[in-house]
């Protein structure tokens, strides 16, 4: 890391040395840093905003300032950014991040914290590093995270695991929680510490725009010292020259030079410093006594600043949209390039000379697959408080990363099952070809799967040949494909097209029949693959197979089967655990002895806010069920359909809230009365044969403005604790309490976010304690009242900030119009219902395996041209009750594997890591960032793991 020692007292930019004062106050060491803070999109697009980083940059490097330093606001992207209109500044630019004239990292960008998954946060990380490395920069030892809407619990273990001792917040500390102190000691649940220090209330352009004249230099430092003084307890403060979208001030050094001369003559210090340096000297001057502690996740800053919590529900169907991306990317790529590391031949880990991808390019486009994630993540673009125009080039940005997930998949598969597209191209699609199923949990698993089956009808011709060819004809229906002593449930099947690819020919385009069916499936192995039907499979002893003596054991039929009862007043479905019937009043849920009247529901309520902050009006209305009809007959997948729907109101004009897009909906202009469109929404409840939970999927056509829509589940609960999923591992949910005063600035709302799943129990009964948990397919915005367990479906709203809200007087951004931010038009989501006793850590370990199922089932496809498959390949299984997959990975440089438990319980708790195939191997303890712990050791199979509550271990698993 560059480091600066303080300039000499005769300096152009001196620091200024003074006596102490008297009293107990440490005498003030203000540390100026001049930055910009660089919200990449906003209320502009990156590429606009582009057009404003290349000059200033351009000034850093063209009128350096001295030896002074200047923040590039913690990320990397912004380098990435310039180089990419000034790639001939590349060597200069270079110079200024290794001198330490410029900073910038450690995130490659400044993302929302609450938001994404702990491993998205992680690889917002390597990324940094991995950009900065490339211009021979190390980044400050700080998380600097200026301006994010709240911080996750287990931040201080992330920035632990990356050698990062100082943490830099604003928003989400500072409520009446938490002590008056400008730096605590942030603790997260695993007891890893991070020392937080914490911006005032002004935030990070508290020293923005420095006066240039003695006057206004000796009232603003009063301004200053006074709100230091009041908080500070080491003597160390920083002070940023800086604000959004901010170059260099002009006149910087004489404003400093004033500045310095009024602390001089209040007995303070004024160094021109930088990041890296304030880091260090906060660290030095901090003590265990100075520092009060704070615990757990930050979302309460009400009464200091705005916490700005209300953007989950915000743009919903991107935040779903992003969880997708992320699980796609964790769990159903990243596995895929292990198997091919441990089971492809050696020519899987070079060049092909045909031009195959293999896992010398893979790891390098995984990287590139994430970065382009992760320029989804600024705060200001995952909360959904920007333009419509960022909007509609983050779901841009969305597509790229599933259609590259989709080729980065096939090609690490394709090495996994030594499977050469170029050499089978030659040959037509296999009479009766295999299905690939995939495996995406940590342990090994059979049952229910979702399949794919794809039927070969006919070539169809492409190009100058086609001219003259036959029309194909096919029907749509056709028999579902046998598939061996598989049980099959068919589904639905429509026509397609589908290609088969390779690097050294056109694309062979086929007409197919695809069918959707669910499946009885045995055994897959964790992290692995079971190939079924095709014909005789390979157990030829090949490396990295497993050795399987005969063929797989066929499960069967469920034990508890799935059925659909139909009469003239209801539909039932059940099968022996859960039993939902539907008829005119709604759904009613069975589950033991428990029995939930009306447990679902649908609501909307009328919301006058913006992107920032909700503001509800009146009380919700329910959506009316207008049908209910039998679906899925099972006996492996049985549904009920049902269709809810909010008629379209008109309703006088005059109402205390106009939204500002009236004119384009108003039915009738000149009749004083305005439109406001409906709302329909299908949602199949699904119930699997052993589930011990209930599926709903949600399908629906908002053309309604300025509401709130959400499902929710009505339990029998009336009160108890509240969990929801966060960043490695659960957080238990206190309401956040504000003063009268604080929330006349800003009201805190009830809403809260999860990740995956929301928990209520009440743990008052001992043994006979209920409980009931909410499972979402992405990040959504949560709430828990009088046991009714709620999400928000959409949030409905056209402006990026209005002035005028109750809830938040002000403006939180730039007003502008966002029309799309209405969300008109198709939404889906996957919502689930667990019921449950207790919580413990049985019930933990009970509400992850069924958001496996719900969000992580096994699926495969038909592969039209794998000859001679493995019957199986396994990956790393992992063993051990509360212990979770957190990565199944490859190392950084793709020489090594890296996997990553977490221990998602308050014990501790004793597992293993079970490796595929038999060492030695060599195994070692690293952080986060790869950093060895510990030297390595030599292992055969089974690598033993004891983990600490709450804990994170990362192990780098290498071939001995």
């Amino acid at each position: 890391m560059p480091t600066h020692p303080d300039p000499a007292p005769d300096a152009v930019n001196a620091t200024v040395h003074v006596a102490v004062p008297a009293g107990d106050a440490p005498r003030l060491r203000v540390h100026a840093v001049s930055h910009t803070h660089w919200d990449r999109e906003w209320y502009h697009d990156a590429g606009r905003f582009r057009q404003r980083l290349v000059p200033l940059i351009d000034a850093l490097l063209d009128f350096p300032s001295g030896g002074t330093s200047f923040l590039l606001d913690g990320q990397a992207v912004l380098l990435a950014d310039y180089l990419a209109v000034r790639p001939e500044r590349h060597g200069l630019l270079r110079a200024q991040l290794e001198s330490g004239a410029i900073e910038a990292g450690p995130w490659y960008v400044l993302a929302d914290s609450l938001i994404p998954s702990g491993e998205a946060i992680i690889r917002n990380l390597e990324s940094g590093r991995r950009v900065l490395t490339r211009h021979g920069a190390v980044a400050p030892r700080v998380a600097y995270c200026p301006d994010t809407f709240g911080h996750p619990a287990m931040m201080p273990a992330i920035a632990a695991g990356f050698g990062l001792p100082v943490a830099i917040v604003w928003r989400g500390l500072g409520g009446e929680a938490h002590p008056p102190s400008d730096a605590v000691r942030w603790r997260g649940p695993d007891g890893s510490s991070v020392l937080a220090y914490h911006l005032p209330p002004d935030g990070y352009e508290v020293g923005s725009a420095l006066p240039t004249d003695a006057p206004g230099a000796t009232a603003r430092w009063a301004r200053l010292a006074a709100t230091w003084r009041v908080r500070n307890r080491t003597g160390v403060v920083l002070l940023p020259n800086g604000a959004d979208h901010h170059a260099r001030q002009r006149g910087r050094d004489d404003a400093l030079r004033l500045l310095a001369r009024a602390a001089a003559a209040d007995g303070a210090i004024l160094i021109d410093s930088s990041l890296a340096r304030f880091a260090d000297a906060l660290v030095h001057s901090a003590t265990a006594a100075l520092s009060p502690l704070v615990e757990g996740e930050l979302r309460d800053s009400y009464g200091y600043t705005w916490t700005l919590q209300g953007t989950f529900g915000t743009r919903a169907h991107q935040k779903r949209a992003n969880a997708r991306l992320e699980r796609a990317l964790l769990r159903d790529v990243e596995p895929w390039l292990v198997l091919a590391w441990l089971h492809g031949d050696a020519a899987a880990h070079v060049g092909s000379p045909d031009a195959r991808l293999t896992l010398a390019q893979l790891p390098s486009l995984l990287h590139h697959a994430w970065e382009t994630l992760l320029r989804t993540h600024p705060h200001d673009t995952l909360c959904g408080c920007s333009t419509d125009d960022v909007a509609l080039a983050m779901e841009a940005r969305q597509r790229a990363v599933a259609t590259q997930a989709l080729g980065i998949r096939e090609g690490a598969l394709q090495l996994a099952l030594g499977h050469d597209p170029a050499i089978v191209r030659s040959s037509s699609p296999l009479a009766h070809p295999p299905v690939v199923v995939r495996n995406r949990a940590g342990y090994a698993r059979g049952g229910i799967a979702e399949l794919r089956l794809v039927e070969t009808i006919a070539d169809v011709r492409v190009g100058p040949r086609s001219a003259n060819a036959n029309p194909l004809r096919a029907t749509r229906n056709g028999d579902t494909p046998a598939l061996g002593d598989i049980l099959l449930q068919a589904g639905r099947s429509r026509l397609s097209h589908t290609r088969r690819e390779s690097p050294q020919h056109y694309p062979d385009d086929d007409l197919v029949r695809v069918h959707h069916v669910v499946a009885w499936v045995p055994s897959v192995p964790a992290n692995g693959l079971r190939v079924l039907g095709g014909g005789p499979s390979s157990t030829t002893g090949a490396e990295g197979v497993d050795q399987l003596a005969s063929p797989p054991v066929i499960p069967g039929v469920p034990l508890h089967p799935a059925s659909l009862i139909q009469s003239d007043a209801s539909v039932v479905i059940d099968n022996g655990i859960v039993r939902v019937t539907c008829d005119a009043a709604g759904v009613h849920l069975q589950f033991g002895g428990r029995l939930l009247a009306r447990a679902l529901t649908l609501e909307s309520q009328v919301d006058a806010g913006d992107s920032y902050t909700p503001s509800l009006r009146g009380l919700p209305r329910e959506l009316q069920l207008v049908s209910v009809r039998a679906g899925a007959p099972g006996p492996l997948r049985a549904s009920i359909r049902l269709r809810w729907k909010l008629a379209l109101d008109i309703t006088p004009s005059g109402d205390d809230f106009v939204p500002s897009d009236i004119q384009s909906m108003t039915v009738d202009p000149t009749a004083g009365q305005r439109a406001n469109g409906s709302v329909v929404v299908e949602t199949e409840l699904i119930l699997d044969a052993d589930a011990n939970h209930l599926r709903c999927d949600v399908h629906g056509v908002n053309l309604r403005r300025d509401h709130r829509l959400r499902l929710r589940w009505n339990t029998d609960l009336k009160r108890g604790t509240v969990h929801a999923d966060a960043a490695f591992g659960p957080v238990r949910r206190e309401p956040i309490v504000a003063s009268r005063a604080d929330s006349a600035v800003e009201a805190a709302p009830a809403t809260m976010p999860m990740h995956r799943w929301v928990a209520l129990s009440d743990d008052t009964h001992g043994e006979h304690s209920l409980g009931a948990t909410l499972i979402s397919d992405g990040l959504a915005e949560a709430e828990v009242t009088n046991g009714q367990l709620s999400v928000t479906l959409l949030r409905a709203i056209g402006e990026l900030s209005r002035a005028d809200l109750p809830e938040r007087p002000g403006h939180a951004g730039w007003p502008c119009p966002t029309p799309r931010s209405q969300s008109k038009g198709r939404f889906r989501a996957r919502i689930g219902l667990l019921l449950h006793g207790a919580w413990s850590d049985n019930t933990i370990a009970k509400i992850e395996d069924s958001c496996d199922t719900l969000l992580l089932p096994l699926t495969g496809e038909t592969w039209r041209d794998l000859a001679a498959p493995p019957l199986a390949l396994a990956g790393p299984t992992l063993t051990g009750v509360g212990l979770r997959a957190s990565a199944v990975t490859l190392s950084a440089d793709g020489r090594s594997l890296l996997l990553r438990v977490t221990n998602i319980t308050d014990t501790p708790v004793v597992g293993a890591w079970q490796m595929p195939t038999a060492g030695p191997w060599h195994v070692t303890r690293c952080r986060l960032d790869e950093a060895p712990l510990s030297d390595a050791e030599i292992v055969d199979v089974k690598i033993p793991l004891q983990l600490s509550p709450r804990a994170l271990h990362t192990l780098l698993i290498s071939r001995a």
